[in-house]
């Protein structure tokens, strides 16, 4: 096998998934873009009428000929034609003499026309393949310009026959004085060029804000530049499917498919063995930045261990914003969750509820607080852990984001393993590295991250997955487990 070959192919793969997330996020704000590009257009077209000034010209049409007037009648042969062409591309240098133009200024009927201001009024256009010249003087005003061109008719004979002596020029046209400005044809051009500027500008403010970013775009981002294992990927898909109805999110509901349930057995069988081999319980998922997807990556991950036949114990960490019970459908507006154990209004047993439709024992709290830093840092907190790891086959603690505040680095430090979950195209990679910094410092081992919301294609075909956000899944039925998950705490 040529190992550089499928090195190369990958890193040209790595190259287009990025290329394809770059032209989807511009798509995506096509209306920016087109924004944009209305707005310079309307100024292109502002400044081209601002800027305009008439212009007239005025036109002399010529033939040339390679022989002299008393042997034209006789007609020209084939070669003489060919030099006649040759010699129509050569007349309009003529017309750009110094000398030429100096007697066209002080002949035209007005002052304060210079040499170079002739130059500057006049173009000269052979056609190509014909014996056809055409001067045109383009002025601000008609009667210049007409000035002009009769003085070109009045002089251009002797420098014609000075250059070429034995060539002929004729005037097959004469000028006339122009009645109508000129076309503006600068409006339509700095119109169509404000547009394509405007919408390449906010196409490169988009590639920059992206590149300034420097979010994880692809899995290699993950193992290179942060340094962590990849346990599983997780594909995206909309929140609502064809038909108009919510994705579910659980692995339990077959509305989620058969590649998204497949995704979270995949990630079950990695962290049953990974955690299984060093004797670890407690798992602590989290996240840098909100709305990464770690509430329901948590939930998936019980109720996937659950599924395997594992006693588990799911618990919303998340003081601040809780959301287990909403992402589960469950009333739990009367629940302490960890508040009331801490406080000692309830006892851990009492505050652990049973859910027989999902097969898994949950702590939920239904309100949020508003610091509960302090709270979280007690011996009591580190006791519900602890008394949890022994009733309990596995612990899943769903916290608050890391990169935000400092409720997962303390929760982590309780725990035995850390599972952190990073959204494509979401927290910048700077804000990633802090929070494992952070998560660091609790002295728990990071054991591999969770590669979430994955809209890259290949990503999906190696994963097998597809995930999305949503909630209300139906009713819930729940009850108290058995009698050994409702002792009091030791």
């Amino acid at each position: 096998m040529d190992y550089n070959s499928v090195s190369k192919n990958e890193q040209d793969g790595i190259n287009i998934e990025i290329l394809l997330l770059y032209i989807r996020k511009i798509l995506k704000k096509w209306w920016v873009v087109l924004l944009a590009a209305i707005v310079l257009a309307t100024s292109g077209f502002a400044a081209a009428k601002l800027t305009y000034v008439p212009q007239y010209s005025s036109q002399i049409m010529f033939v040339a000929y390679n022989r002299n007037s008393s042997l034209v009648s006789s007609g020209q042969s084939s070669s003489d034609l060919n030099a006649s062409v040759t010699l129509a591309g050569s007349y309009k240098y003529i017309f750009t003499t110094t000398e030429l133009c100096t007697k066209v200024a002080n002949n035209c009927g007005f002052k304060d026309i210079s040499a170079d201001d002739i130059k500057s009024f006049i173009s000269v256009q052979s056609i190509e393949e014909t014996m056809i010249v055409y001067l045109t003087v383009t002025t601000p005003n008609a009667e210049l310009s007409e000035g002009i061109a009769n003085a070109y008719m009045n002089y251009y004979e002797e420098a014609i026959s000075n250059a070429f002596p034995s060539t002929q020029l004729n005037v097959i046209d004469p000028p006339m004085l122009a009645t109508r400005p000129n076309a503006n044809n600068n409006t339509k051009i700095y119109t169509a060029v404000g547009f394509l500027a405007g919408a390449l500008l906010a196409v490169l403010v988009m590639v920059v804000v992206i590149i300034m970013k420097d979010a994880v775009l692809v899995s290699d981002d993950i193992r290179n530049k942060l340094g962590l294992k990849i346990i599983g990927n997780v594909n995206h898909v909309p929140v609502k499917n064809k038909k108009g109805e919510k994705n579910s999110i659980l692995l339990t509901d077959r509305r989620s498919g058969f590649a998204f349930i497949e995704s979270f057995k995949l990630i079950r069988t990695k962290l049953n063995h990974m955690l299984f081999r060093k004797g670890q319980k407690a798992l602590v998922v989290t996240s840098t930045l909100e709305n990464e997807g770690k509430t329901t990556t948590a939930i998936n991950i019980a109720l996937a261990l659950a599924k395997n036949g594992k006693e588990v114990l799911l618990i919303d960490g998340d003081l601040r914003k809780p959301a287990v019970a909403k992402a589960l459908s469950i009333n739990a507006t009367e629940d302490t969750g960890i508040l009331g154990v801490v406080n000692g209004s309830k006892s851990l047993a009492d505050s652990i509820k049973y859910s027989e439709k999902y097969n898994l024992y949950l702590l939920l709290n239904g309100k949020g607080i508003l610091d509960p830093s302090e709270m979280l840092s007690t011996t009591q907190m580190e006791e519900i852990i602890s008394s949890a790891k022994r009733e309990f086959d596995y612990v899943v603690i769903d916290t608050a984001p890391c990169g935000v505040v400092a409720d997962a680095s303390i929760l982590a430090a309780f725990s035995d393993a850390i599972v952190l979950v990073v959204r494509q195209d979401c927290a910048p990679m700077r804000r990633i590295k802090r929070a494992i910094e952070n998560l660091d410092n609790s002295g728990t081992e990071i054991i591999g991250c969770i590669y979430n919301d994955v809209k890259s294609d290949s990503v999906g075909r190696r994963a097998g997955s597809k995930y999305g956000y949503g909630y209300g899944y139906g009713s819930y039925g729940y009850g108290y487990g058995s009698d050994k998950h409702h002792k009091q705490e030791s």
